[in-house]
């Protein structure tokens, strides 16, 4: 898909510069980067801020660390393009997994924007900047609600954008299609998940202090990789019905074949004087189980004190949908032992796999930022996860078996975000 985006730009910018002067392109660079030291309190569990990144107990300088670099180049009075690179701690390192776009605009009018390449989602308030920690209040962007953002926080596509000023505020509605491949790990295995046909509406309302966004998406779940995932689906598919009918079932859920999932979004942002109040809510419908249905929100509170900001956040995430409930196998009497108990096993193991991607969980953080200069900021952030029993999906176990407790996790961390 990469190839195929990176052709379409091409061609773009070659049609966009026969209609420009060589004196009418201008180029300009821009970075950002944010350093930050952390530390979870509990060794059993692994954090990371989104699914794409590693998991990590203890002191950790990468988890949270971002340096990204942005060039934005005018074609024309009409034409431009942006190209930006993020560089973080993906467990899937590779210099497409770090490009975060790569688009051509065109302008046909003050009201239409035409953009097509790599794009980034526009399905959250935080949608144009999610990595520029200097641009937004906390060290990382909640944890409940921005873990399931970065899946699909870039696509291969095009959008059409409408903006107009409508009385005293400023409007913003926009259409986008295209697709995405996600690319991390499971469990040191390469996993990598398409996502076809995805498409989003969304409408952004500005009027004086606030801002208002609601979005829609949709998306079918494509073609999969993951070696562990296809040999556990052929030791289901192998079980006889008569054996255990629901083996089969489960294998369905767990393939992507066939499936989609179905997201809308709502935020609010309220920006005046010495407050700052922001909040969004998610749901998510998807009949993939490795994605399922979740619930998340989150509201977020600031007071400004001269050059700081003191700030308390309450997020939430929790699965819309009871877990699975796996039946047990039946056995005709004389049935051997060899037989019997790989597939008792493989029952065990299928009930344990349905419960780790599930998600349960809330958190409270309070903080400050000091805004050191035009061009630096520097953060405080304590957390404190409360992940209830077969709710760890956005964690890392240490040891599945633990997927039925509880955890208590709390999180402190220093970091220093500029711009430059």
């Amino acid at each position: 898909m990469l190839f195929r985006g990176t052709i379409a730009i091409a061609i773009l910018v070659i049609s966009a510069a026969n209609k420009s002067d060589a004196n009418e392109v201008d180029v300009q660079f821009s970075g950002f980067a944010s350093l930050t030291l952390s530390y979870t309190d509990d060794s059993d569990i692994g954090f990371a801020s989104n699914y794409l990144n590693e998991n990590d107990t203890g002191f950790s300088v990468t988890r949270d660390s971002i340096l990204g670099g942005q060039a934005n180049i005018s074609l024309s009075k009409n034409w431009d393009s942006v190209v930006q690179v993020v560089v973080q701690d993906h467990t899937f390192k590779s210099l497409d997994n770090f490009l975060e776009l790569a688009f051509v605009r065109y302008r046909p009018s003050r009201h239409w924007a035409i953009r097509a390449g790599r794009l980034n989602s526009d399905l959250y308030l935080l949608s144009e900047y999610p990595y520029v920690g200097y641009a937004y209040l906390w060290i990382r962007p909640p944890h409940e609600y921005y873990s399931f953002a970065n899946i699909a926080g870039n696509y291969e596509g095009v959008d059409i954008e409408y903006s107009k000023a409508i009385d005293e505020g400023f409007l913003r509605l926009k259409l986008a299609y295209g697709s995405s491949t996600a690319k991390l790990k499971a469990y040191n295995d390469d996993f990598f998940i398409d996502f076809d046909n995805l498409t989003t509406f969304s409408a952004t309302y500005s009027l004086d202090a606030w801002t208002a966004r609601f979005s829609l998406s949709k998306s079918d779940f494509g073609g999969y990789k993951l070696t562990s995932l296809d040999d556990f689906l052929a030791l289901l598919d192998a079980v006889p019905q008569s054996i255990w009918p629901q083996a089969q079932t489960i294998s369905n859920k767990f393939n992507t074949k066939g499936h989609s999932i179905e997201y809308a979004a709502f935020g609010l942002t309220y920006d005046h004087n010495n407050w700052l109040i922001q909040s969004e809510v998610g749901i998510s419908e998807s009949d993939w189980i490795i994605a399922p249905s979740v619930l998340n929100t989150y509201i977020s509170a600031g007071y400004r004190v001269n050059n700081a900001i003191f700030y308390t956040s309450f997020s939430a995430a929790k699965n819309r949908h009871d877990v699975i409930q796996v039946n047990e196998p039946v056995f005709s009497p004389g049935i051997p032992d060899q037989i019997s108990e790989p597939i008792q096993q493989l029952a065990l193991a299928t009930q344990a796999a349905i419960k780790v991607p599930y998600v349960h969980q809330h958190s409270i953080n309070i903080g400050v930022k000091w805004q050191l200069s035009e061009r630096l900021a520097l953060k405080a952030q304590l957390d404190r996860f409360d992940i209830k029993p077969e709710g760890a999906g956005l964690w890392s176990l240490s040891n599945p078996a633990d997927v039925d407790r509880g955890h208590k996790v709390h999180m402190l961390s220093l970091n220093a975000s500029m711009v430059f």
